[in-house]
């Protein structure tokens, strides 16, 4: 048993800090963008509900699993609002992070608008140890958990046909991982502190006919001290009622989705990733399903 659970222990931390420095990290991520950017709340006008459910297939113990809820409206004035909870379960590792956020748009033009958002939000972080069952080992012996504050900030220019956006949603960098000394004082594994993330994207819309809109965008992710993540999608809107999707994960995955319109105002999307890079060794793949409630 004290086998498996060093091997566990040791995949967790190789792996679990490294998606720790790149979090959040969905599938479908253009249905969550205010958990992003706080510029996003409200921007096209309606209320909006989201929830999903991320669950990455690992051929270890334990699939790492994400859920979320975001809502966001507008209000008068041009101001919106929105709240985000996202919880993340990563083998021992669980995190819940909650964010508020407040958004201002300003029109530039009949179609053209500049939008400005603050989020406000705090994290909180468990690490269970114990579940490893690793006796006499100073290493693994105490449980951790910590709680940090976030303050986050975000930009958006939307026109009729395209976007570009720029946010960082925790500019506070906090100690997630305290550490670790034996009895004389002597450091047995270093502390680990949360990295500044930068996220910027932008996105054109065609019109191919009238019942058929593709966009094309890139999203990316700057974290420092690591390598950006760089997505690359087209997505296909046709009578907007269905969106298929597909993304290239750079040097990573590929990423297809759907969402489907069920009824009025309530939509389902699934999204799936295959893994291309040396992780698919270990991974079976990403199942990402999201329910989107869209009203005036």
């Amino acid at each position: 048993m004290k086998k498996y659970s060093l091997f566990f222990a040791f995949i967790w931390f190789s792996l679990g800090l490294k998606a720790q420095e790149t979090a959040p990290n969905f599938l479908g991520y253009r249905y969550n963008m205010n958990i992003f950017n706080p510029a996003y709340a409200g921007e096209d006008g309606k209320n909006e509900l989201n929830m999903s459910f991320r669950k990455q297939s690992l051929a270890l113990q334990d699939d790492p699993i994400t859920q979320t809820v975001s809502y966001s409206k507008l209000l008068q004035n041009n101001l919106g609002i929105g709240v985000s909870l996202v919880n993340d379960k990563n083998h021992i590792r669980k995190q819940t992070d909650f964010g508020l956020d407040v958004s201002y748009a300003l029109p530039l033009d009949a179609t053209t608008s500049l939008s400005f958002g603050m989020k406000l939000g705090a994290g909180m972080y468990a690490i269970d140890f114990s579940s490893l069952e690793i006796p006499n080992d100073p290493l693994f012996s105490e449980n951790q958990s910590h709680f940090s504050p976030k303050i986050g900030f975000g930009g958006l220019l939307k026109g009729a046909r395209y976007y570009v956006n720029i946010s960082s949603p925790n500019l506070v960098i906090s100690e997630v991982l305290k550490p670790v000394t034996d009895g004389s004082g002597n450091i047995l594994s270093e502390g680990t502190k949360e990295k500044l993330h930068v996220y910027t994207g932008a996105g054109y819309r065609f019109t191919i006919h009238d019942n058929l809109d593709l966009t094309s965008s890139v999203f990316a992710r700057f974290v420092a001290d690591s390598d950006a993540l760089i997505d690359i999608s087209v997505l296909a809107d046709i009578s907007q009622k269905i969106e298929l999707g597909m993304t290239y994960r750079w040097d990573t995955s590929f990423i297809g989705t759907a969402m489907l319109k069920i009824i009025e105002n309530t939509y389902f999307g699934y999204a799936y990733e295959a893994v291309t890079s040396d992780f698919s060794a270990v991974s079976n793949g990403t199942h990402e399903f999201l329910i989107r409630f869209r009203f005036d």
